[in-house]
Formats: C-alpha cells, sequence, structure tokens
C-alpha cells in the first residue's frame, strides 16, 4: 500500500472517529479558492474542453486518433491480451474510425469480465489507481480501476456540459437527489465540495420540508439528481403543497428520462433550465442535452464513439484507461435517431448526436415503510459481489421481494452465501426492515434477442 493510500485510509478512520472534526476541516476546505480546491488536473481539462468545444470536426477527429494510437501502443506493450490481440496490427497506420474498426474487434462485457486477468495491464499495481464499479442495472457489476488523476477530466467534462445550463463548478452550489446519506437527519452538509446530499428515501411532508430549509441555509442554485429522485420530489412538493426553492436548473442523471417525469418537475419547478446527461461507470461514452433542445450530444474529447448499425448499439472506447483498457466496448445500450453532424443551433462540432437513449427500463420497487424507492439507487446492495454473477429482483407484493441469481462457476457456497446476506441487509436498509428478501438461484435469466434482460420486474401499480 502506498502513502497515499495509508494517509486515506487514516484520514478516513479519524474521520468516522471525531465527525467534529470532519465538519470543521470541510469547512475550512471550502474557504479554499476554486481553482486550488478543484486541482490542477480539473482545472487544465476544463480549459481544454471551453476551447476545443471551438475547434472543427476534423481537428477534434484528429485528437482522438491521437489519443487512440497513444493508447494501443501502450496496451500493446503492457496489457498481455492486447499484445496478443495487436500483434500483427500497425498501430501507427491507424488515422480514421474505419482503420480502427477494421483491425480491433469489439469487447462485449462478458469478455471483460471473463478476460480481466489478461486485459489488466502488467504494471496496473505500481500505478496511482482508485477502484470504480457498475452500477448493477444490467444485474452484473463489474469491478475495474481508473487513474487516480483522471478523476478531475470526469469532473471537468460534467462541469463543461453543465455550463450549459449557467452551473458555474467555481461557485454554484448544489443539492444532490441521487443517493444515501450518512447523517440521521436526511441532509449531508459537504462544503468543500459545495453541495449538500439528500436521501432520497423517507421523503414525507416533514422530511420534505427540512430539505427546503437546509436549500435555503446553503444557498443552492442547482438540484442533481436521478430523473426518478427528483421526479418523486416534485410529485410530493405538488401533493403536499409546500414552499419550496426554485432552483436555476435542474441536473439529471443516471437514469432514462421520460416525459411524463419532466411535465411533473417542469409543474413545480418552471422556472429551472432542464439538463440531463449519459455516461457510465467505464467512461466509455459522456453526452448531454443541447442548451437549445433535449437532445443528447455526445463528448468527443471524452472518448470514441460508436454506434452499430445493425443493433444501433453503442460501442465506447476509454481514450485515457490505461490499466484496464475498455476498447470498441459494448454498452449493451441503444441509441435512437443518431445523426453524425454538427447541431445546426449550437455549431458544437459534438457528436454523434443522439435523440434519445434506448436503455433498460426498470421498474421501481415499493417499501411499506418508505414509498417508492427508484431503480438507481437500488443497485447500492450489489456492488462488489464476490460469488454472485448476475441477479434479477422481482416483487409482487408490498412486503417481499424474491431475487433470482446466479452463482459463479467453482466459488464457495460460503462466499455465495455471504453476498446473500450483503444483498439482503443492503435492501433491508433501503426498504426497511419489515421487507422479506427470498432468494432463488437458477441456472439462466431469460434475455432478449438483444442480449438484454429487465433488471427490477414489479407487479405492483408505479408511480407514473
Amino acid at each position: 500500500m502506498n502513502l497515499q493510500a495509508i494517509a486515506r485510509e487514516w484520514r478516513h478512520a479519524l474521520f468516522n472517529q471525531f465527525p467534529r472534526i470532519e465538519r470543521l476541516a470541510s469547512r475550512l476546505y471550502a474557504l479554499v479558492p476554486g481553482n486550488l480546491r478543484l486541482g490542477k488536473d480539473f482545472c487544465t481539462w476544463l480549459a481544454f474542453m471551453e476551447t476545443s468545444e471551438h475547434w472543427s470536426l476534423p481537428e477534434l477527429q484528429g485528437y482522438q486518433m491521437t489519443c487512440l494510437r497513444r493508447l494501443l501502443t501502450s496496451l500493446k506493450a503492457h496489457s498481455p491480451y492486447y499484445a496478443s490481440l495487436l500483434a500483427e496490427v500497425e498501430i501507427n497506420r491507424i488515422r480514421e474510425l474505419a482503420d480502427f474498426q477494421n483491425l480491433v474487434p469489439s469487447l462485449p462485457r462478458s469478455t471483460f469480465r471473463d478476460r480481466y486477468g489478461q486485459i489488466l495491464s502488467r504494471d496496473w499495481r505500481r500505478m496511482n489507481r482508485v477502484k470504480a464499479s457498475t452500477s448493477g442495472t444490467t444485474g452484473q457489476s463489474l469491478q475495474f480501476f481508473h487513474l487516480t488523476a483522471d478523476n478531475g477530466r470526469e469532473w471537468a467534462a460534467l462541469c463543461h456540459q453543465w455550463r450549459r445550463v449557467g452551473y458555474d463548478p467555481f461557485h454554484s452550489i448544489r443539492a444532490e437527489f441521487r443517493g444515501l446519506t450518512t447523517s440521521p437527519s436526511g441532509v449531508d452538509i459537504i462544503p468543500h465540495s459545495q453541495m449538500i446530499r439528500c436521501s432520497i428515501l423517507d421523503m414525507n411532508q416533514s422530511q420534505i420540508g427540512f430539505f427546503g430549509e437546509q436549500i435555503r441555509r446553503a444557498g443552492v442554485t442547482y438540484f442533481h439528481g436521478y430523473p426518478s429522485a427528483v421526479y418523486l420530489l416534485a410529485r410530493r412538493i405538488k401533493e403536499y403543497g409546500i414552499s419550496f426553492p426554485q432552483p436555476k436548473g435542474i441536473l439529471l442523471a443516471s437514469e432514462m428520462v421520460y416525459q411524463w417525469q419532466l411535465e411533473d418537475i417542469k409543474a413545480v419547478f418552471p422556472q429551472a433550465r432542464i439538463f440531463a446527461h449519459y455516461g457510465c461507470a467505464e467512461r466509455c461514452i459522456l453526452a448531454g442535452w443541447c442548451e437549445t433542445e433535449p437532445t443528447y450530444h455526445v463528448l468527443p474529447q471524452y472518448s470514441l464513439v460508436e454506434i452499430d448499425q445493425d443493433s444501433s448499439e453503442i460501442l465506447g472506447t476509454n481514450l485515457y484507461n490505461y490499466i484496464n483498457a475498455f476498447i470498441r466496448y459494448r454498452l449493451t445500450d441503444t441509441v435512437i435517431d443518431p445523426s453524425w453532424e454538427p447541431c445546426p443551433e449550437c455549431h458544437r462540432p459534438y457528436v454523434p448526436r443522439l435523440k434519445a437513449i434506448g436503455g433498460r427500463t426498470e421498474d421501481f420497487l415499493f417499501s411499506p415503510r418508505r414509498g417508492w424507492i427508484p431503480p438507481a439507487i437500488i443497485t447500492f446492495p450489489f456492488k462488489g459481489l464476490r460469488g454472485i454473477r448476475e441477479t434479477q429482483i422481482f416483487q409482487t407484493k408490498p412486503e417481499e421481494i424474491t431475487i433470482h441469481f446466479i452463482a459463479e462457476k467453482n466459488i464457495s457456497a460460503e462466499v455465495v452465501d455471504a453476498d446473500r446476506q450483503t444483498i439482503a441487509a443492503g435492501m433491508q436498509r433501503l426498504l426497511g426492515t419489515d421487507i422479506h428478501c427470498r432468494f432463488v438461484e437458477v441456472d439462466e435469466i431469460p434475455r432478449s434477442k438483444s442480449g438484454k434482460f429487465k433488471w427490477v420486474v414489479s407487479e405492483l401499480t408505479q408511480p407514473h
């Protein structure tokens, strides 16, 4: 373990034992000027994206090819999987997308999982890295690494898109509705990140009133959250007749956005500019709405994106992950009505443009204690499993859920049982202790012709 990792663990243990020290340190850190607080990597990447959005399309495509050749050269030297795959490939001859497509095959998620040890760079232990995982909405969470320095680029890319609706990463303050909180009050105050986080569980009248008080006190100007969570917030505000702070903008993420959600959100927050973005934990694509219409513009400085002409499936290449590369990686999500021409309204050379993302349409789960639980938050108990490979969730009555699962081959029953206990404990944390979790081991989970399946299936009447 390196010194930075030891320091992080020590700091985490100290703050857990003395939370007042953490709050004080957080408030002091918030006083640091934004460019120092956000870091050199963030500022460099943000400046680059702000400049390069005015480049021509050929200039951006040339930049992508330069990054791609650099990445493939490194993988050929350090990744056993790609050393074999690229053995006969003259990387310097890859000058355009068609060359890349002809020489390098696509990478299904199953291959990445099964060949992970060979895909991993031989130098991975010497790299400054952070662990990451997919959300699990495929019923199959993946674990992998990103370079630590890449976090600045990730945040810069998001803020570059959010600027289309006025968000200022150095001054804007946001309220997040996209996860769990550590505070029993249901609100975490995080001054150094210029945000507060509001729990999306227990959205009753008194709790929403408390959210409003904290949002006013913090000076929040933007809401950021799952579309399903912001929709439920808006719906409860309308039902209860609560006077709630009005944001300048609402930033939607992590889920598909439906028209029926937007109608309720706009009715309750009529002055807010609404922006949605689409991305993935593998960092193979990032796309955000244009400020002129709800059409996704793919960010070409971030990754290299292709659309399978036969299936309309998204293939993404992370141009910056040298540890466990995602090359022509199949995301299983599909697109509707893609265009390869720059936007005639904003004129950015950001292609492809996507009318809509055809991802999975999961159901909500219902808790007698907490009401409707958005699908994105249900993924938390399913991350980091060691013995269970795939899952599918069913709900036929309010007090019970059934989880079908496929266990990894050649794994011990003790490891699988530990995963089941982890899932059950996590689901009871989300849904309440009066929910019963029933597990059924299966040999396979039925899929559509595209290989997809619905992860959360409910027979209860849904909130929309």
